[in-house]
Order: C-alpha cells, then sequence, then structure tokens
C-alpha cells in the first residue's frame, strides 16, 4: 500500500450531494477528497428537476455545464391523482420559467468534474473499505483497480445516498418511515420533443411516475412497497407490462415502445438518519442525512441544498466547532424532517378510491408503513 495522502475533506459518495459539497469546500481552499464507486455509466434515477435547481446551480458555479447538458425543459407535472381526470400544474408561475428533464448519470457526471475543476480529487471506481478515527484524523482505506491505497482526512461526509453506509459503520442509525421501491425501466427511441412534463398516476397498489430522461429516452416507475412488488414479482418485464395497464394515462404515453433497460429496483425508503453524538468529526448529507419519499418531488434540490449547509458545517468544523456546527446542522435536517412528514400524509391523503388496499391502508394511517413504527435500523 502506497503513503497515506493526507486532505482537510473526504467525500464519500459522488451524487450531486457528494459532488456539490466538494466543490464548495475545493472552491473554499480546501484539499478535498472524492471518492466514487462508479464510473457514472449506469443508469440513475432522480432525472425530473424543479425550476428551484437553478439559483442552486448559479450558486454552485455549474449553471453553464448544466445549461451544455442539453436538458428537456420541463413545463410542468401532470397528476392522476384523487380521481380519474388528469390536471395540471404548470411551472408558468415560477420565476426560472421552467423545470428540466436530465439523463441522471451525465448530471451526476458534471458535478463531479465541476468539484475537479474546483481543486478536488476526484477518484472514480474506488470504495471505501474501512476508516478509523485515531489522534484527530479518519484513516482511510481505498479499494480500487490499482489495489488498495491509504488517505488521512480531518472530517469525513458520508453521501453514500439512502443507504447511509459509511454512517452506519460510524454507528449512527437510520430511522425508517416506509418501505417503498420504485421498479424502473428505460425506453428508447422515444420522441420526448413533445414530452416535456412529469407524470403522476395512483393505482391501486402504489403509483407510476415517467418523465423524459434524454433526448430518446423516457423512463418510467411504479412506486410500491418492497413487500407488495416482491409478491407480484414485478421486476419481470411481463408482470410489469401487465401491471401498467392498471395505469392508462402511463400506458398510453408509453405506447408501444420497447424496454431497453429493467425493470430495475431502486430502494425509495424515507428515513432520518440519527447518530449517537454530535461531537464526532463526521457528517452526512444528501440522502443519507434525510432520504423524502419521490411523491415530493424534491430529492436534488434537498441534495444540493445540503451540501450548502453540510459545506459550511465542514468549514467551522476545520476551525474547531465541532459540537455547535453539527447540533446546528442536525436541528437543520430535524426541521426539513418533520416538514417532509406533514407534506407526505397530505399527498396521499388526497387518494381515497382504493381504502381497501394494503398499500394505501398504511398511507392513510391504518396500517403501519414498516414492520415497526418508524423503527431504527
Amino acid at each position: 500500500m502506497a503513503m497515506s495522502e493526507t486532505f482537510d475533506v473526504a467525500v464519500i459518495g459522488a451524487g450531486p450531494a457528494g459532488a456539490a459539497t466538494a466543490r464548495w469546500l475545493a472552491a473554499q481552499g480546501c484539499r478535498v477528497l472524492l471518492v466514487e464507486r462508479s464510473r457514472f455509466d449506469a443508469p440513475r434515477v432522480g432525472e425530473s428537476l424543479a425550476p428551484d435547481v437553478q439559483p442552486l446551480l448559479v450558486a454552485l458555479g455549474v449553471w453553464d455545464r448544466f445549461t451544455a447538458l442539453g436538458a428537456i425543459a420541463s413545463w410542468g407535472t401532470r397528476s392522476v391523482w384523487g380521481d380519474a381526470e388528469p390536471r395540471e400544474h404548470a411551472h408558468l408561475m415560477s420565476p426560472y420559467g421552467c423545470g428540466w428533464h436530465v439523463e441522471r448519470a451525465r448530471f451526476d457526471r458534471m458535478l463531479a468534474e465541476a468539484a475537479l475543476d474546483a481543486g478536488a480529487e476526484l477518484r472514480t471506481e474506488t470504495a471505501l473499505v474501512s476508516c478509523r478515527d485515531e489522534q484527530a484524523a479518519w484513516h482511510l482505506v481505498l479499494e480500487s483497480r490499482a489495489g488498495a491505497a491509504a488517505a488521512t482526512a480531518r472530517i469525513l461526509v458520508d453521501a453514500t445516498g439512502r443507504g447511509a453506509r459509511v454512517a452506519q459503520q460510524l454507528g449512527a442509525r437510520r430511522r425508517v418511515y416506509d418501505r417503498l421501491v420504485g421498479l424502473t425501466a428505460w425506453f428508447d427511441s422515444v420522441d420526448t420533443s413533445a414530452q416535456g412534463f412529469t407524470l403522476v398516476e395512483s393505482e391501486a397498489e402504489g403509483w407510476w411516475y415517467s418523465a423524459p430522461a434524454g433526448a430518446d429516452q423516457l423512463v418510467a416507475m411504479l412506486m410500491t412497497d418492497g413487500d407488495l412488488a416482491g409478491r407480484r414479482d414485478l421486476n419481470e418485464v411481463s408482470t410489469w407490462r401487465r401491471r401498467l395497464g392498471a395505469a392508462p394515462t402511463t400506458a398510453a404515453r408509453i405506447g408501444s415502445a420497447a424496454i431497453s433497460a429493467g425493470p430495475r429496483a431502486f430502494s425509495a425508503v424515507s428515513h432520518r438518519l440519527r447518530r449517537p453524538e454530535t461531537s464526532a468529526r463526521w457528517l452526512a448529507v444528501g440522502d443519507a442525512a434525510l432520504a423524502v419519499d419521490p411523491v415530493s418531488g424534491s430529492g436534488v434540490l434537498r441534495a444540493l441544498r445540503t451540501a450548502q449547509h453540510g459545506a459550511r458545517a465542514v468549514l467551522e468544523m476545520l476551525e474547531g466547532r465541532f459540537a455547535d456546527a453539527l447540533a446546528d446542522y442536525e436541528a437543520e435536517r430535524d426541521r426539513e424532517c418533520d416538514i417532509f412528514l406533514g407534506e407526505r400524509d397530505w399527498y396521499y391523503r388526497a387518494e381515497g378510491r382504493w381504502p381497501n388496499e394494503r398499500f394505501w391502508q398504511r398511507r392513510a394511517g391504518d396500517l403501519p408503513l414498516t414492520h415497526g413504527h418508524a423503527p431504527v435500523h
């Protein structure tokens, strides 16, 4: 193993939250290591960006890079929710004019490269094998195709998504609020020029989401509970296709397009990370800190906002103000979580057509959303 390299901050995970955190910190003169397991070559979900993403990308200094991606303008959301009549919510009243549909892997790669250009060191196809806190530094062992490598960092940032892998290794636990999964398929050779909207359609066992995911690609997913999906074998193409018939508006949008990838299950579990203390030199950003139900449509926005807040907290921690910085940061995430839970209840209680179906009974409060009430894992 080569001699250990020294950094101010190590960020594990280069999704939007991790890459944005790394860029913010590198721009402030911190020596930052950004570690990413992938090469950004596999499909990722979360392609619909609300209009409010624009000022966040401008503040991050990546707006020109974003526009160069050729994202598709999103003019609003169509929903079939509460009854069979489609309704539209337009973005026309937004001061930013429209939202966007992006190919998420390209979007994430753009943010990671922006962090690199700001001075962060980006290592792709690299995994964190172990970490230990010793003598005021984190001692990291990393594994890549080139073999094992060592690094040290004063502050560690978990940006590993819903699994919060690093934080859980450090003793944190997730307070889980549901068991949601997204069974996702992609369709190529779709003319998305007239598809500049997100479609949400509820049905007996959950709800469907569909949106453009590139110039000629459409993505569609069934959001349901993991146990319900398992009973129906909904990760099988034929079963997924048959289930699509329960959402006629979504089925009509897809038409005869052939599936190019999937169905693939992605965790969409909502959770709030709970750390055992507010003095250790680490924090979590993005979905690792707070993951919300996609019905809120705010995943990337939250990721970029927590990146700003997390970077600010890290800078304070580097100055030795650990407890205050972490207490303020965690209190902010708690307020976000409380707001999210209220919004989620409002959305789901607006759909009352299937009161006897388990998915909707759980969200009406008739059955627990999890095997226990908001368990900590």
